[in-house]
């Protein structure tokens, strides 16, 4: 009998990613869907890096000849991260642009809209805004994935020094859009402040302002990933690391190396991928990229109801027969139901459930949590 032959469960990651470059590739789909593949790629690179990446590299360290899954990864994200900009340049933007949108990709805003920026920055962005001068930041923690420009600034007879400006994609959307001449132009949020540098910062000669993003480490089981010693081996090399260990420092091509230099010396970075990345990073964000324009997805397939209740509760249609929920065919609603009768039921005496990836406001996370407070034991995994 023949060997088998099994996939590298990091390559075939890998490869999945590859796929979505595959389809937002393809000029048969609508537009709006090539768009949100990179965003899920982009998404998904972060996660592996948060998720994989401390792995890999750690069983590098401790097999230096024979673990090659690590260069493997980098090599191939490396490749696929050049795919990216290919892709970006030749085909999203040219493809938006016979929509009559322009996505400012170059970070380069036209005078013409400036005025409208500064509305904009002065009315909504400027309150969120929180500039921190490196060689002060002994407690400032840049958070996981979060965008930060790093603003390098001179005054007068004074070294260069350099601030990082928080860029707060939580609070905003990540894209202005502005309208012109039948034109619509879509801004990054990072590039509507880089307009303002000189407010920020009066009587400060700025010379220049690189975005910057890192990603920190997720909590891993090792005991799941490797055999028992190689596990115990991992365990002891990884055990000193700091809650959120960077495994990722991105930068926008152009940061002079001894500012960037500074940085990485400054937040303990020099174990970390240091990885020049194009003008934007978080581009995961595509997805909400406001185009507003129906004809560019797919045609919506509104869920229908999966049954009727008459009247009845959920609970009591379950007594009479099985019920079957096919999403996302169906309406979620009967499942968010089931919990929800669940967490106010007085015949419920405990709730035991498997949930994975919950959202920050689950409707599901929240029925559990009522029906704990309600007297009832829950157990989720």
């Amino acid at each position: 009998m023949g060997e088998f032959i099994l996939a590298d469960r990091d390559m075939s990651w890998l490869s999945f990613n590859g796929r979505l470059l595959d389809e937002a590739e393809k000029t048969s789909l609508p537009l709006g869907e090539r768009i949100k593949f990179l965003s899920i790629y982009s998404s998904n690179l972060d996660e592996f890096y948060r998720v994989r990446m401390p792995a890999l590299l750690a069983l590098q360290k401790i097999r230096k000849k024979t673990a090659t899954v690590y260069r493997d990864a980098a090599s191939v994200i490396n490749l696929q991260q050049a795919r990216f900009g290919q892709i970006m340049g030749n085909g999203i933007l040219p493809a938006l642009e016979e929509k009559n949108f322009r996505l400012v990709n170059n970070g380069i805003i036209p005078d013409s809209l400036h005025r409208r920026c500064a509305d904009y920055f002065f009315t909504q962005l400027a309150g969120f805004l929180q500039p921190v001068l490196l060689a002060d930041a002994t407690g400032f923690f840049p958070e996981n994935n979060k965008i930060y420009l790093a603003v390098i600034v001179k005054g007068l007879q004074e070294a260069e020094r350099i601030y990082l400006v928080n860029i707060p994609c939580d609070k905003l959307p990540r894209f202005l859009r502005l309208e012109e001449a039948g034109t619509s132009w879509l801004l990054y949020m990072e590039d509507v402040i880089r307009l303002h540098l000189g407010w920020l910062f009066p009587g400060q000669e700025i010379s220049g302002s690189y975005n910057i993003k890192i990603t920190r480490d997720a909590e891993l089981n090792l005991e799941d990933e490797y055999s028992e010693d190689l596990a115990e081996k991992i365990e002891k090399q990884l055990s000193k690391r700091d809650q959120g260990y960077a495994t990722r420092f991105l930068y926008e091509p152009g940061f002079p190396l001894r500012h960037l230099q500074y940085v990485v010396n400054s937040f303990s970075l020099q174990k970390a991928s240091i990885v020049e990345g194009g003008r934007h990073h978080n581009m995961k964000d595509l997805a909400d990229l406001p185009l507003n324009d129906r004809s560019l997805e797919y045609p919506s397939w509104p869920p229908i109801s999966a049954f009727n209740l008459d009247g009845t509760t959920l609970f009591a249609l379950i007594c009479k027969r099985d019920l079957m929920v096919h999403a996302p065919y169906h309406s979620y609603d009967p499942i968010l139901r089931f919990f929800n009768e669940a967490a106010n039921d007085t015949s419920v005496e405990e709730i035991s459930t498997t949930l994975y990836r919950v959202a920050s406001d689950s409707r599901i996370a929240q029925a559990l949590i009522s029906a704990a407070k309600n007297g009832k034991k829950v157990f989720v995994l």
